[in-house]
This record gives structure tokens, C-alpha cells and sequence, in this order.
């Protein structure tokens, strides 16, 4: 089945070439191979091969896929997303799959097609774009989704003849905001994406890291799970990440508790809990090593902008 249909009802909107969908039902459609895909992530953790690189996902988060794009997930169960289907012909009808190349996008500089294109450049690499996961700070979370419940809300109440301007208009702004959250460096993940085809056994021990973030993980449960030794693993990690895999969990781990820390209110001893630390003094210790400041100051920084996704 097509996500866009030619019919003009209100379950599938050709006329603008726009759809939004929330997580199990979005995820019918993540591989339909005729549009591009906005997927913001407005809860919990997964991880993801898309193009068969591995990444962490935390959220709030958004990732940007185009038509060609392929993408996977481990496990989305603690997740609630919500994703945008397009194609870029809702934004201009020239804007066929085929101009989607570097030399098309230079020879069109000047131009409105051009400025149209630039607005892609989070789904496209046409200009140097390093398409990203983008973490996503609270205010921007409930932003972006708000802007997509506007464009959901006109898709589907469709009330007068004036819908499919409203809708192509809320979709325009939402590229602008994306766009200025792509260029904006701080907001850029720090996760490491993984490329499944160069290390199968790291894409593996992410997943497993993943699944098991709330759990005192060590080097020995790794080698009994997965039948390699310590050295093998991070010398795996070190060739392909160049770091260690217990540190690259660490990683993991404070990303996560800066999130919680930042865009909730849950007690810092739980904080520690979910992401594997039973004591709260040692994982203050841990946090401030990695992010320079304890949990406590950390949240007290954000404190005045917390607001619920």
C-alpha cells in the first residue's frame, strides 16, 4: 500500500504529500522507500541501525531520513515517537527525487529551487550536510511537536478549503526550526555511530549495552556473553571508536542521566538507578568527572526551563 494515495481524504493527503504518524502505527511505514521521514523521539531509549550504522538513541531527539534511507529498530517498547512523512514535492513540485544531487544543487544556486533545496539539507547531503541525530534540548522537543500536532491537526480535520495552506505552511516553518537546529554545533548528539558493516561485534555490544543501561554491566559479562575476550573487545573498540568499551558505556550512561536530570524531576538517586549506579555518592562522583559539575548543580542550571514533553 502507498502512504500517499491519489484520493484527497482525510486518511491519506495527497494533495500535500504530508502524513504524521505515533509510534507503533508509524512504524508500519519507516521503510516505505517514497518519502522522507522526520522521526522525533519524545520518549525513553532505542538503539537504531539506519544505513547500517548503529547509533543510541536518547530523547528528545529528532533523525532526519530521506526516501533512500533504510532503518531499524532494536526495541522502541519505552519509546513514544512521532514521524513525519513527506515528500519534498509538498514544499515545491520540482523538487523531483532526481534533483537531489550535489551538482543539480550547485547549478541552481540563486535561485528559489535552490533556497527550497537548502531547506532539505538535514535529509539530503547537497552541501556538505552531515545529516545527524540531532539531541534535542526540552523547549525544542516541545516545539517541533507541536508543530507537527498542527500540521497532524489540519491533515486530518481538514475544516475548510484553506487546510492544505495551513498544513504546507506549519510544514515550512518546521523545516526552518530544523534547519536552525542543525547548524546549531551544541545541539549536535554526542552519541558514536557505529557502522555494522565494519564491526558486527560492536554493533551487537551497543544493542546489549543498550538493553541493559540500568544494570552493573562488566568486562567479564561481556566475554561470557559474547565468547570474546576483554582485549579483543576493546581492541575492536579502540580500532573503530578509539576509546574502550566500559568507557564508551560510561558515555552512554551520563547522556542519559543528563537528560533526566535536565528535562525531569525525578530524584536524583533514581536518576543513578536507571542508569546502573546503586550508590548515589559514587555515581555523583562519576557524573561530575564526565560532564564537570555534579548532578545537583547540573539540574539546578536548567531548572528554570524543565518543561514537560
Amino acid at each position: 500500500m502507498e502512504l500517499f494515495t491519489r484520493s484527497y481524504d482525510k486518511d491519506w493527503n495527497r494533495i500535500v504529500y504530508l502524513k504524521v504518524f505515533e509510534n507503533r502505527e508509524a512504524c508500519l511505514h519507516l521503510n516505505d522507500d517514497q518519502t522522507c521521514k522526520l522521526i522525533l523521539f519524545l520518549e525513553g531509549n532505542s538503539t537504531i541501525t539506519y544505513n547500517n550504522q548503529t547509533a543510541f538513541i536518547i530523547a528528545p531527539s529528532v533523525l532526519c531520513l530521506n526516501h533512500g534511507d533504510t532503518i531499524e529498530f532494536d526495541d522502541i517498547s519505552n519509546c513514544k515517537i512521532m514521524v513525519l512523512f513527506f515528500q519534498p514535492i509538498a514544499l515545491n513540485d520540482q523538487l523531483k527525487y532526481s534533483v537531489f544531487h550535489p551538482d543539480y544543487y550547485q547549478n541552481m544556486a540563486g535561485t528559489t529551487l535552490f533556497q527550497d533545496m537548502t531547506l532539505l539539507s538535514s535529509f539530503y547531503d547537497i552541501n556538505n550536510s552531515k545529516r545527524q541525530l540531532i539531541l534535542l534540548d526540552a523547549v525544542s522537543a516541545v516545539s517541533l511537536k507541536q508543530l507537527l500536532s498542527k500540521i497532524n491537526k489540519e491533515l486530518t480535520d481538514q475544516k475548510d478549503g484553506y487546510w492544505p495552506c495551513r498544513s504546507r505552511s506549519h510544514f515550512i516553518e518546521l523545516l526552518f526550526f530544523l534547519e536552525g537546529l542543525r547548524t546549531n554545533a551544541s545541539l549536535q548528539n554526542m552519541s558514536i555511530i557505529v557502522d555494522k558493516n565494519k564491526s558486527n561485534i560492536i554493533h551487537r555490544i551497543v544493542q546489549y549495552l543498550n538493553q541493559n543501561i540500568d544494570k552493573k554491566i562488566t568486562l567479564e559479562d561481556l566475554e561470557k556473553t559474547f565468547g570474546c575476550n576483554r582485549n579483543q573487545i576493546n581492541k575492536e573498540f579502540q580500532r573503530e571508536l578509539n576509546t574502550t568499551v566500559m568507557k564508551y558505556f560510561t558515555q552512554m550512561r551520563m547522556q542519559l542521566a543528563s537528560i533526566l536530570l535536565r528535562d525531569t524531576e525525578i530524584p536524583i538517586l533514581e536518576v543513578a538507578f536507571k542508569v546502573g549506579y546503586s550508590d548515589a555518592a559514587y555515581f555523583s562522583r562519576a557524573f561530575k568527572l564526565y560532564c564537570g559539575t555534579s548532578p545537583s548543580e547540573y539540574r539546578s542550571s536548567f531548572y528554570s526551563t524543565i518543561s514537560p514533553v
